[in-house]
């Protein structure tokens, strides 16, 4: 008997050094507020940082006073209202990695972030714990394209980018600050709030709204469900329902009478199998589709994204909606449907 209460005990102790893993129907109504499918059916309506003291059952962590002392006031007046430091207390966790935004990050997600776009205080909460990572993630262990899981639940997705000089990035927000280390923790700086989260894998996010039904029904008469749906890592350049709408009259229903062939080709020509996250497209740069063919990317002087500008820049197709993320890549909307060169794509 005795036996068996030391085996019990350590259980107990096991399971209550790590943070509860919630099932994937636990995680999406968790983050039901602060996913991009929220996010998206609210844009497109259908028409050295932590320092701890541990005691035998509990992890005190100041983390309010080391955010403020390294000058992120934003994030440490975030966590004070959401009271990470309980947060942590109950996780008790013995080193935590943060992905902090910030000050000029936060208030620019407050400014430019509509009304009905803002997490209420428990979906704040929510959000705040996707911020935070069991464990040590230094930036020089970091690789492209690795998913690591928050407390929340919810994975983050680490890039590296190498283009001019090496970029990491964090669901598409970049470290511009990292590995400030205390006693048992790091915190990597970021220069965007990182929201809203990932609740679903590309097609699941679009199928959940109907802004978006007409590129999902072409998806499927393609037969690219399957492909837009498990490919990892993988953007997807996707153009709304008007996107469509405004193509020349009989376009639409000459690529639904060609599935395999016209259609194809032209959806496959808004995939490309990486994760691009806006701040790693440059003017200049060169994107490689899934059919073969390049896309040109533009930035203009408002720092808008225009892909395959021409010297008629109204006829580019232009970002309207950046990193919407998803559990296996990241959405970027856009104003108009892409056509690949004429020598490879005829219309009718």
């Amino acid at each position: 008997m005795q036996s068996l209460i030391a085996f019990l005990a350590v259980l107990v102790g096991v399971a209550v050094a790590h943070p509860m893993i919630l099932s994937p129907a636990e995680q999406n109504q968790q983050n039901k507020d602060i996913s991009a499918k929220e996010f998206l059916r609210k844009m497109f309506p259908a028409d050295s940082m932590v320092s701890f003291n541990r005691s035998d059952d509990q992890v005190e962590v100041d983390i309010v006073e080391r955010l403020r002392a390294l000058g992120l006031r934003e994030a440490a007046n975030i966590t004070e209202q959401v009271d990470l430091r309980q947060v942590l207390r109950d996780s008790n966790l013995s080193f935590v990695t943060l992905c902090m935004p910030s000050d000029k990050a936060v208030q620019k997600w407050r400014q430019e972030l509509p009304a009905k776009l803002r997490p209420n205080q428990e979906a704040m909460k929510n959000l705040v714990k996707a911020w935070v990572v069991s464990g040590r993630v230094e930036s020089s262990q970091i690789t492209d394209n690795q998913k690591v899981q928050s407390l929340n639940g919810a994975k983050l997705r680490f890039n590296v980018y190498r283009d001019a000089k090496k970029m990491i990035t964090v669901n598409g927000a970049r470290v511009i600050g990292a590995d400030r280390k205390a006693s048992s923790g790091l915190i990597h700086v970021v220069d965007k709030v990182i929201y809203p989260l990932p609740v679903g894998n590309v097609m699941d996010t679009l199928a959940d709204n109907q802004a978006f039904s007409v590129v999902v029904d072409l998806l499927k008469r393609a037969g690219l469900e399957n492909e837009v749906r498990n490919s990892d890592p993988i953007t997807v350049l996707v153009p709304t329902n008007a996107a469509f709408q405004a193509l020349p009259s009989g376009v639409l229903d000459d690529l639904k009478k060609d599935p395999a062939g016209k259609l194809r080709n032209l959806l496959k020509y808004h995939v490309i199998s990486d994760v691009k996250y806006s701040v790693s497209l440059s003017s200049g740069q060169r994107l490689r589709a899934s059919q073969g063919d390049e896309i040109s990317v533009a930035r203009d002087s408002d720092d808008q994204i225009l892909l395959n500008k021409q010297s008629d820049q109204s006829k580019a197709s232009r970002v309207i909606a950046r990193d919407i993320p998803t559990t296996n890549g990241v959405i970027q909307v856009v104003d108009r449907v892409i056509f690949p060169s004429q020598k490879h794509f005829v219309l009718v």
